[in-house]
């Protein structure tokens, strides 16, 4: 009789435990809705992602670097200068969508991730058609958790940063990010409210190979900044691609734009060509002295991750409407880079950065001037190479 009421009460007890163990192990587990309607079952606490590509690892490294357990990519040299060195460590886990698609192995996630116990891998860009049934496909092969987070036109910025913060568990920085694009998209809104019918034309121009012109024509994913800050002349885009379309020298001619926006190469390249050519000079924005390289570091500022899109905004606003955003561009990327890049630019390295990139610019480091900051912003709270060692991410 003994023996039963001690075998009793043992089993008690071990049900008692059965049951506490997995309520401990349930409150572990959270269920996540991502962007595609997906219902990923995540740890609470999450310190092991992987991005899914270029744009993931971008948006992902200006939400909190140490989160990264692999890169889709090793960083470039010149990206290597601004990012937490730690990046160039560790595996490379590849690209599930774009033009390097096939990169991503399941084979390899599923090896990759007995040593690193990825909690997600993180793809965040434009929904495509087959999104939630592609995720869920890879994410059945590999037995590891998928999410992704829609930012594909600047108004989706603030709203995917609150999302990744709650994804991610990091509210309060993705409070913080969410915070400055609001109020920099308001800031937008309005002044572009008053540059009304008097958009300044432009080119984006990715690449000159004697008479061809690659140009990233309006209505694309890459052109959303272009199309919102000025009227983007260079024809409805065909590619879906970063590089852009084809057009020849005498397509240019016609459009004879206001503004000229060059790809960065570190040789300035097409920076030059456009600037000494016969044909270019005739031109009204070569005349004019119009031209500019875009910035490069730590990737190409005419990316389409989020925090390109934001400096993109700021710088092509003051370039080409001074007198609306009439901030100095120069104490805004200062304060930009420490809040997305983690980054603090000295003087000089501004000074290089931005060489091409503002009026009267010249071979020459031009000198920063001091400005009022941008007030109130955080209150409450590329993939192709253009030229050699910068990025401009493809989706």
């Amino acid at each position: 009789m003994k023996a039963t009421k001690i075998f009793l009460i043992l089993a008690l007890v071990c049900v008692g435990c059965t049951v506490l163990c997995g309520a401990v192990s349930a409150e572990e587990m959270r269920t996540f809705v991502d962007d595609v309607g997906r219902e990923v079952v995540l740890p609470v606490e999450i310190d092991a992602v992987s991005p899914s590509g270029p744009l993931a690892q971008t948006v992902l490294y200006s939400l909190d670097p140490d989160l990264f357990v692999s890169v889709s990519a090793t960083p470039s040299a010149m990206e290597q200068k601004y990012l937490d060195p730690r990046l160039m460590t560790l595996p490379e886990t590849g690209q599930f969508y774009g033009s390097k698609a096939s990169t991503m192995n399941p084979e390899s996630i599923m090896e990759l991730n007995k040593q690193l116990h990825i909690d997600v891998v993180l793809d965040i860009g434009e929904a495509k058609g087959t999104m939630k049934e592609d995720l869920n496909d890879i994410s059945g092969k590999t037995g590891v958790s998928f999410a992704f987070i829609t930012q594909n036109k600047l108004s989706d910025i603030p709203g995917s940063y609150l999302k990744l913060g709650e994804l991610l568990d990091r509210k309060e920085q993705g409070g913080r990010l969410s915070a400055y694009a609001s109020s920099l998209l308001a800031e937008f809104d309005a002044g572009m409210k008053t540059v009304g019918e008097n958009k300044k034309s432009l080119i984006y121009v990715s690449s000159i190979d004697g008479n061809a012109v690659s140009l990233v024509g309006n209505g694309s994913y890459h052109a959303n900044v272009i199309d919102y800050v000025g009227n983007n002349v260079g024809g409805h885009a065909v590619s879906s691609s970063g590089t852009g379309d084809g057009y020849t020298m005498e397509d240019i001619l016609q459009m004879n734009p206001d503004f000229i926006i060059v790809s960065f190469t570190t040789d300035h390249a097409y920076y030059n060509k456009i600037l000494n050519d016969p044909l270019w000079q005739s031109l009204s924005a070569v005349r004019n002295g119009n031209v500019y390289e875009a910035p490069c570091g730590p990737y190409s500022w005419m990316g389409p991750s989020s925090p390109l899109k934001l400096l993109m905004l700021m710088w092509l606003g003051n370039l080409m409407y001074p007198e609306v955003f009439s901030y100095d561009i120069h104490d805004r990327v200062k304060e930009f880079y420490p809040l997305f890049f983690h980054y603090d630019l000295t003087d000089a390295e501004l000074d290089e950065l931005m060489v091409y990139a503002v009026p009267n610019s010249s071979p020459a480091p031009a000198a920063t001037q001091a400005s009022v900051p941008i007030a109130g912003i955080c209150a409450g709270a590329a993939v192709a190479l253009t030229g050699v060692g910068c990025r401009r991410f493809q989706s």
